[in-house]
């Protein structure tokens, strides 16, 4: 038998590897190794070699970037990084490891990391200087993409509180005048009617209600946007309620084909009728004035697990990429608020569904609008 030191010594480890290095507390050795913590940690564990190999990937690191152990092993670690940063990583090698001054080493910073698909995304990052061994560097990696989205919801809440404010006061403010310049156009209308006028006279006049007419509808959207309503929940027909949608918006606009497609028994949800009536003449709307030459409006719905899909299709140019149409006052068209497909996403998320969009430019966009059955307060 050997020496019982000797199996102590062999049971830790060699100290010159060090994933095997483990410390020994009041003089017993730790309850698990050191490769143990790097594997058990939630953070990405990246070691790499005087080369700038990787020579370590733990468990987290592979999950956050998608690799597997053997496609990362052996690769250059700017395979994981962004530009500049991934140009630039060997001149932060070589200075620091010429002068021993690196702005990398020992502090911690957020830089933008590429996983495996190539999507970036934000990363807190630790590089430590190791000398035991062939590993030179051990980068500890978190990700923070849920704390910056977090960060920016909750910036984009209190933008929204306060434009919410100055809507309310904005269309109260100009809403009285407004409806008494309708009241006061109409009444003219009538007198003119009765009185042998020239035509583009009376088509100027019909112009301007026209135009008021679309200020009222804006102040309306106005109105809606942020405020939160109770429900008037009820048992909704939408197999009624998305044609009833299509035949009074199909006569606004020549030279267009509206085909609807409802599957036959389609469950009745626990909604409120008029606010799905808003979200689906919200997006009839859309979907029609984004052809303003014509196309084709195609509008589906099925029952789909335990609710109902309805997809809202349009032939028109499309929605940018890095384009988000549900953020309040942004919209693709000339004329409009930008808080129609906003105020479409309030009421579906207030019902418990989900809307999202997929477009391509130039071959048009599908909105989908999932609810469930049951409706907002069953669960």
């Amino acid at each position: 038998m050997g020496d019982a030191r000797d199996d102590e010594r062999s049971e830790a480890g060699s100290p010159s590897d060090p994933a095997d290095s483990a410390p020994h507390a009041f003089g017993a050795p730790v309850g698990f190794r050191l490769d143990e913590l790097i594997e058990a940690t939630q953070d990405g564990v990246v070691f790499i070699d005087a080369e700038s190999r990787i020579c370590r990937f733990n468990a987290a690191a592979q999950e956050m970037f998608g690799f597997s152990e053997a496609e990362a092993l052996g690769q250059d670690v700017t395979l994981l990084m962004d530009e500049p940063d991934a140009g630039q990583h060997r001149g932060y090698i070589r200075r620091y490891e010429a002068t021993g001054e690196g702005k990398m080493i020992g502090a911690t910073r957020r830089v933008i990391a590429r996983r495996k698909c190539g999507d970036l995304f934000p990363v807190e990052l630790s590089v430590t200087r190791l000398t035991a061994g062939a590993v030179h560097y051990a980068a500890f990696i978190r990700d923070v993409s849920a704390e910056e989205a977090l960060q920016r919801r909750l910036l984009e809440a209190e933008r929204l509180a306060a434009v919410g404010t100055t809507a309310a006061v904005f269309a109260h403010e100009v809403g009285n005048p407004l409806n008494n310049m309708s009241l006061f156009a109409q009444l003219l209308m009538r007198r003119l009617q009765e009185a042998e006028i020239p035509d583009d006279a009376r088509q100027d006049l019909e112009a301007v209600i026209t135009e008021i007419d679309r200020l009222k509808r804006l102040l309306d959207e106005f109105r809606s946007f942020r405020r939160q309503e109770p429900l008037h929940i009820t048992p909704v027909d939408l197999g009624r309620v998305l044609p009833a949608v299509c035949r009074a918006l199909a006569v606004t606009q020549s030279g267009l084909k509206i085909a609807h497609e409802i599957e036959d028994g389609l469950p009745m949800i626990q909604a409120s009728e008029d606010k799905l009536k808003q979200v689906f003449v919200n997006l009839v709307k859309n979907a029609i004035e984004a052809m303003p030459e014509g196309g084709t409006l195609e509008l589906h719905a099925c029952a789909e697990g335990h609710g109902v899909c309805v997809k809202v299709s349009d032939t028109g140019p499309g929605i940018p990429q890095d384009f988000d149409v549900f953020l309040p006052f942004r919209s693709t068209k000339a004329r409009g608020s930008g808080l129609g497909l906003s105020v479409v996403r309030e009421i579906v998320e207030a019902h418990g569904g989900t809307v999202h969009v997929e477009s391509e430019p130039g071959r048009g966009s599908t909105f989908t609008v999932r609810l469930p059955i049951a409706g907002p307060n069953d669960g």
